[in-house]
Parts: structure tokens; sequence; C-alpha cells
């Protein structure tokens, strides 16, 4: 498809991940989800984020009865036959990737980066689950490394609705704390929380560009799981139409090197959705929001200020 004489490309508009990651390392890189196998201490004290169902994000091959190692093994030949030949980066994505003890993340760490095909660390946790040990150890490990940190909002009547068991205050903290110690940190965001308008997401966004130790940034649509606190508290949802309109107005003010790791919810299934707001498909959703991009001339950081 072509928009003038231009090919219309998401990349064209957005700062994607793959771009990133090909410039970064020369080649195609790949992320294998892995699991510490602990269960999150928020989850286990608090009853956990009001979005939160465990089975919706941990993967067949990241069960909490197998080691690093061979979640590793079970993983990389799909992905290779797959993918090709790739790099690969750890990801430790499910649950609260700091929790535990050093000794005890020292190993898990270490016995991923131990393989022959790992070239470096993706790190996913809550802000309240980092210190300045935790932050020592991952320094120490000196390869390429991102902490992700799980945000949401920069607005406290949000996170306490979404039962995030933070503050916002506490986010900025350990945010600020990760990028004076030299790491690159991501953060996750959730685009349509009931109860916030566009003018409240700006904003959020706006502090993301505005912070220059945020590197990368995850947007999520809002998914309403079964077994899930939020499918009890009947709320207005954004459908994934009106979330697309919204975040392609939403990346003009995103700082243009910022790195948009994610734009959608992943590997949402159709028989694990309360509200089933949905439709269409990951792929469809791209197309989307590129088309929507390109008729209404918008693109990332345009209106950065």
């Amino acid at each position: 498809m072509k928009f003038g004489s231009e090919e219309r490309k998401l990349e064209n508009k957005i700062f994607t991940y793959s771009q990133y990651l090909k410039t970064k390392f020369g080649k195609k890189v790949f992320r294998v989800g892995l699991s510490l196998g602990k269960i999150c201490p928020h989850r286990l004290k608090n009853n956990g984020c009001v979005f939160c169902n465990p089975e919706t994000f941990t993967g067949e091959y990241q069960s909490q009865n197998l080691s690093i190692k061979a979640q590793l093994e079970n993983a990389i030949p799909r992905i290779k036959r797959a993918c090709g030949d790739v790099a690969l980066l750890a990801y430790f994505q499910d649950e609260t990737s700091t929790a535990g003890s050093l000794d005890f993340l020292k190993v898990k760490f270490k016995q991923a980066l131990s393989h022959p095909e790992i070239i470096g660390l993706v790190i996913s946790t809550r802000p309240d689950f980092v210190n300045l040990e935790i932050l020592e150890l991952l320094k120490s490990f000196q390869v390429p490394l991102t902490i992700e940190i799980g945000l949401q909002s920069i607005h406290d009547k949000s996170l306490k609705l979404l039962n995030r068991g933070h503050t916002f205050e506490q986010a900025e903290k350990t945010i600020q704390q990760c990028g004076e110690n030299g790491l690159d940190v991501g953060v996750h965001l959730i685009m349509g929380i009931p109860g916030e308008s566009f003018a409240d997401m700006k904003k959020t966004v706006q502090w993301i560009s505005a912070n220059k130790f945020i590197k990368q940034v995850k947007f999520h649509n809002l998914v309403v799981y079964k077994n899930t606190k939020l499918a009890e508290m009947n709320l207005p949802i954004l459908t994934i139409d009106e979330y697309i309109e919204a975040l392609a107005n939403l990346l003009p003010h995103l700082r243009k090197d910022i790195v948009v790791t994610r734009l959608f919810t992943s590997n949402v299934r159709k028989n694990q959705l309360a509200v089933d707001n949905i439709t269409g498909n990951k792929t469809k959703w791209m197309a989307k929001l590129r088309d929507y991009l390109y008729e209404n001339e918008l693109e990332q950081g345009k209106d950065f200020r």
C-alpha cells in the first residue's frame, strides 16, 4: 500500500522495537520469555492488581516446575524454527521478576546468561521491588540489560483503582534510581483506565517524554479477563477501535527517541475475556493504527515540546 510516493510502513511513523534492536545489535533479535517460578508478592499479600489473571501471561514453557535451563532448551528451538538465525535476549516477564533474595536472583539471571545463545537480559518488575542492592546486581552482569517498570499511569487515582499497591511517587523514584545507575529503563502503561480522560492519558505520555531516564515504553489496552476483580467492577472499557484512536493521538506527544516496545496487550485469547470488547487480531489492529496515523498525518514526537 502506498501513500503518495511513500510506502505505508508503521516504522515510518513510530520508533519500533524491531528497528531499535536491529540498529543496536546489527541483526534480528527475539526475546525468550522466562519465569522465576515465584508468585507476585503483591498478589499474595494484597490480592494483586484488579486486571491480573496469571493464566493469561504465563506461557506453557514458563512452567514454574522448570529450571531456567529447561525453559530455554524448550523455547529456543521453537524460536529458531519460526524466526531463523536470531540473537536472543532472556526476558523475565511474568509475575515480579525482582522478587526474591539477591542470591536467588543472581543464580536465576546467571543461569540464563550462561546459555550460549543469550546475549542480554530484560527484567520486568514492580517499582516497589527494586532497590539499590538489586541495581548493583544487575549492573554486575555487564551485558545489554533493560529493566521494565510497571508504571501504568502517573495518576494516583488510577493506581488506586487498579489496586497497584504503589504510588506514582514511588514509581518515579524507582525510575530515577534505575536511570542514575546506568540501566536502560522501560515503562509499562495502560491507556484507557476507567475514569481517565484523554487529557489524563496525554499528561502521562508527556511526563514519560520529559523523563530523561526512560528509553522504552510499552502501551497496553485494558483487557478485562475472567476471574479478575476488574470483571466484577462493571466499568466502561474502551473498544479496540476507541483505543487505537486514542493511541494514535497520544503518540505525537511521545519523544521521538523513545522506543515503542509494545502497542497492544499481547496474546489476548477470546475464551479468557470477561468483556469481549475486542474484535479482529493484532495484525488488523496494527494495520488500523498505521492507516489512522497516515490518514490523519500523525507520527511519534510530532507534538513533543
